[in-house]
């Protein structure tokens, strides 16, 4: 995550006041699309080609903020493998993407977990905590089991740490 911190010393911090977002001081309107496949298009040379044209495509339209996922748990080209067992080569790739997102002057959601089994999701924690013996039984359990959230706040430490 190299790139992440380098950015970060960098870039500026959106503001809201009422209910105007600001950046710079200057009024910023979000005119945004999703495109949840950038990190893992970006994982092989193959496909990360597909990640440049959105990006530089996005800009040339006036596009400011993309929604993406940073998570993919479990799964093929998994981010997280396993609790807290990471693949430094997808974090790469997401460097990647955050680098050319800010080259391109677009702002980045940063999504890091989802609410369907896609690319692992809530549905992976619950799976995870019960192969650790938990008594879980729903997706929704992400939300109340100690063990799915002390994963989950594992995750997230990775990100703010």
């Amino acid at each position: 995550m190299a790139a992440a911190a380098s950015i970060a010393a960098t870039a500026s911090f959106m503001q809201r006041s009422g209910q105007q977002l600001f950046l710079d001081g200057a009024p910023f309107y979000v005119n945004g699309w999703n495109s949840y496949w950038l990190m893992v298009q970006s994982i092989e040379d193959s496909t990360r080609p597909r990640m440049f044209a959105v990006m530089m495509a996005a800009a040339a339209l006036g596009l400011t903020v993309c929604r993406t996922w940073a998570f993919n748990d479990a799964t093929y080209q998994a981010l997280q493998i396993s609790p807290g067992n990471y693949d430094e080569n997808v974090f790469q790739a997401l460097d990647q993407v955050i680098a050319v997102a800010q080259q391109n002057g677009v702002r980045l959601l940063l999504s890091l977990v989802n609410n369907w089994e896609d690319y692992g999701g809530k549905a992976q924690y619950v799976a995870w905590a019960r192969r650790a013996g938990q008594d879980v039984s729903s997706a929704d359990d992400f939300f109340t089991n100690p063990t799915c959230r002390q994963y989950y706040k594992d995750h997230v430490t990775v990100w703010v740490a």
